[in-house]
């Protein structure tokens, strides 16, 4: 199988296969356009900037005057849209008197073109129906009013220009000087409304500023009143004061508490430990071990247990000295065990004393904490007076500074819109651009040339280049055969003295490229491996195709290639071989030998042209009966028999479309099928299936070839062009023979064998192919 690929090749010879549509589209656009262009009627424009300088805003609201430092990041916009309002532009037409300039101006509006032309069809058919039009409901005069102004907009536009505070003023007219004199006075009336508008504003901002100054001289006054009554009845004589005391001395007690809290923890460790111990582990206690008092009282323990223990190696222990010695240590005993017990007894006194502080601080600190509390209670109602007295002083005070701000500007009268530039009258138009238009038109023209061209050959169903041979067909491309046109057929004609249907061009005019054509076609043939005694089948897939011509042709290529060749023409239909050399029509041929075949004797058909090594043999008597005919053994039998003579056997055949015949000779006795392609015409689903029918019937197809190939327009033009340099290298080496064949009347010219020249007998077994 082929993988279908695209390469940019393939847009390149699309282009190129389509150049006419591209360049009639071109040349279409690029003609409407330039002649519109040159129609218009020149538009003239000027323009004129204006400056909105940075200003405090007008006072017109409250919320204006507290956020008076707010620039209005809206407007540009708003003076846009000032400019362009209705007011300032019906006294811009009224100054100029632009009426009827207007009225002809919208006139040529399209949208008033096809409404006046709706409305007098539509009065038309009411006419005609017998129904009068129905009167209108606008008043005439606003509507024509309206139309004005359309006109008016459609001549002016207002663009701020980015980075700056400007606004420019655009007219476009017809007229070069009525342009600077509208956008002149459109300045000039703005500027003057302006004025008047900031003039009055001024002065209702004043009467408004008077009364919401004295509003807010009121909540100030009572404010203050409220502030100081509530300091009064509260006994506040410093809130801020009063504060930092409570909180220093609840942090002073919330200290105390801590460190209680730690001393009680520390002394409840050490209670914990002693209760329920062992003598053994009170022993051991610190306080125990750093006794002063039990540590000599251990001392004397431990020398009178040293003396005990002499004696009784002395004395028993009922002698007096041991009991006295005794009487010693269990006194010892006494003493300490009275210290440990009295250790203990501080320890929980210690203890309990840690406890009553603890609680008592906690008491302290929570009585402050409550009074804390009230204390922040009082504050936040003091804080919401005093916020209260601060607001309405800043309200006061902006409004008193506003207040003055605006009775200075009242004076001054001045204006933060300032002219930048006047527009000054045009010299040259600005549309229509002709240039830039034929320029677009060509870009234009191009661009929609190319994408009809791509549709187009989306939609081509046909076979046009080698490519599509071998992508649509799945079969191997041998050559193309270059289109000779009408004129050059003429032009052999008359060189030959007759009239011809299908020109051996190869003989005719063996220097040009259409026969180099053929000789390619007969190289790729003979290296597609076939034998001697090969039978080749040309065909096609519909009729008109060129198999005869390139049958005929190719037979003499491989005549003139030295081998013995044999053209059998099989179209028992069109025959069109005996036309070609000049044979009898209907004359003694290949079907005669086929319904002969079955004599002791079959005659001969062949005929002997004047070209050496080719042999044909015409159709012959036309059967009634042609499929069956050639679908007979004994038409495989004759084959088989030729096949020994000659080197290889052509066979032209009609359409596979159109009949069996092509379909049946393929799988009797043709070795190789040559499926003809008339390029640009043979459709892609007709070649498919007459490929379809080949391949069903077990047919080799060698391969195909492209017919009547127009190089100029399929890619091949480059080796055309190459055909041609060498055809003109040998223009003066064959020019005597070319003078002389048209002089002779070099033509394709077939005789007859003698007649009792017999054919092999076709009764004897052969084998078939």
């Amino acid at each position: 199988m082929f993988e279908e690929e695209i390469h940019l090749r393939d847009y390149l010879n699309i282009i190129r296969r389509r150049k006419w549509t591209i360049l009639a589209v071109v040349f279409i656009t690029v003609v409407s356009v330039t002649i519109y262009t040159f129609r218009q009627v020149p538009i003239y424009q000027a323009s004129a900037t204006i400056a909105i300088e940075k200003e405090a805003p007008n006072v017109l609201s409250f919320q204006e005057v507290m956020d008076f430092d707010m620039e209005d990041s809206t407007s540009y916009q708003t003076e846009s849209k000032i400019l362009q309002s209705r007011p300032i532009a019906e006294e811009v037409i009224r100054k100029l008197a632009l009426n009827e300039f207007l009225r002809q101006q919208y006139a040529k509006e399209p949208d008033f073109f096809l409404q006046r032309v709706g409305n007098d069809l539509l009065a038309k058919v009411q006419t005609l129906l017998g129904k009068p039009p129905a009167p209108s409901e606008t008043d005439p005069e606003a509507v024509e009013d309206e139309q004005l102004l359309d006109a008016f907009y459609e001549m002016v536009s207002i663009n701020p220009i980015r980075g700056s505070r400007l606004l420019e003023i655009v007219v476009r007219a017809p007229d070069r000087k009525l342009t600077s004199q509208i956008a002149n006075t459109l300045i000039d009336v703005y500027m003057a409304r302006y004025l008047d508008t900031k003039l009055s504003t001024s002065k209702e901002a004043v009467r408004w500023l008077e009364k919401e100054l004295e509003d807010a001289k009121q909540q100030v006054r009572e404010s203050e009143q409220a502030l100081q009554a509530y300091k009064e009845n509260q006994a506040i004589i410093s809130v801020q004061d009063q504060k930092n005391i409570v909180m220093q001395k609840l942090s002073e007690l919330s200290t105390a508490v801590n460190q209680a809290r730690i001393n009680r923890l520390k002394i409840e460790a050490q209670y914990n430990q002693i209760q329920d111990f062992e003598r053994g582990v009170l022993d051991s206690l610190p306080q125990v071990v750093s006794n002063s008092l039990i540590r000599e009282l251990k001392v004397k323990l431990f020398n009178l247990e040293s003396d005990l223990s002499e004696l009784l190696k002395k004395f028993r222990s009922k002698h007096p000295t041991v009991m006295a010695v005794q009487s010693q240590i269990d006194a010892v005993h006494e003493q300490i065990d009275a210290e440990i017990h009295q250790i203990i007894r501080s320890i929980k006194t210690e203890y309990d004393l840690a406890r009553s502080q603890e609680n008592d601080l906690l008491a302290a600190m929570e009585e402050q904490e409550r009074i804390a509390v009230a204390l922040n209670q009082k504050t936040v109602e003091y804080d919401v007076l005093q916020r209260e007295v601060e607001s309405n002083r800043r309200i006061y005070d902006a409004l008193l500074q506003r207040m003055k701000e605006t009775s200075v500007t009242e004076r001054l009268e001045t204006s933060n819109i300032r002219i930048v530039e006047r527009a000054a009258v045009p010299n040259f138009p600005v549309a229509p651009h002709r240039v830039r238009n034929i320029l677009l038109s060509l870009l234009i023209g191009g661009v929609i040339g190319l994408t009809l061209a791509f549709f187009a050959e989306y939609w081509d169903d046909r076979i046009h280049t080698s490519d599509d041979c071998t992508r649509y067909l799945e079969i191997p491309f041998l050559g193309i055969i270059p289109k000779v046109s009408t004129r050059q057929i003429l032009r052999y004609a008359q060189e030959n003295a007759r009239e011809t249907v299908v020109p051996t061009i190869i003989l005719l005019d063996p220097a040009s490229p259409v026969s180099e054509s053929y000789r390619g076609l007969r190289t790729n043939v003979t290296f597609s491996s076939l034998e001697k005694g090969s039978v080749m089948l040309i065909t096609s897939s519909e009729p008109s195709e060129g198999k005869s011509s390139i049958a005929s042709n190719l037979a003499i290529a491989m005549a003139q290639s030295g081998r013995r060749t044999l053209l059998i023409d099989c179209d028992f239909r069109r025959p069109m071989i005996e036309h070609v050399f000049q044979l009898e029509e209907n004359g003694y041929g290949f079907s005669d030998m086929i319904v002969e075949a079955d004599h002791q004797k079959t005659r001969r058909a062949n005929y002997q042209t004047n070209v050496e090594n080719l042999e044909v043999i015409p159709c012959g008597t036309m059967p009634g009966n042609p499929s069956e005919l050639l679908n007979s053994a004994k038409t495989q039998k004759i084959i088989h028999a030729l096949k020994k003579t000659y080197d290889i056997l052509i066979l032209d055949s009609p359409p596979v479309n159109a009949v069996t015949d092509p379909v049946i000779l393929s799988h009797m006795v043709a070795d190789a099928v040559l499926l003809i392609i008339h390029a640009g015409k043979t459709k892609r689903r007709v070649a498919q299936y007459a490929r379809d029918q080949l391949l069903a019937a077990d047919a080799n197809i060698l391969g195909g070839i492209l017919n009547k190939v127009d190089v100029h327009r399929n890619g091949y033009y480059y080796a055309y062009q190459y055909r041609k340099y060498y055809r003109r290298e040998e223009k003066d080496k064959r020019g005597d023979q070319r003078l002389q064949r048209r002089g002779n009347g070099e033509q394709p010219i077939a005789t007859p064998l003698p007649p009792e020249t017999p054919l092999e007998d076709p009764n004897e077994e052969q084998p078939v192919p």
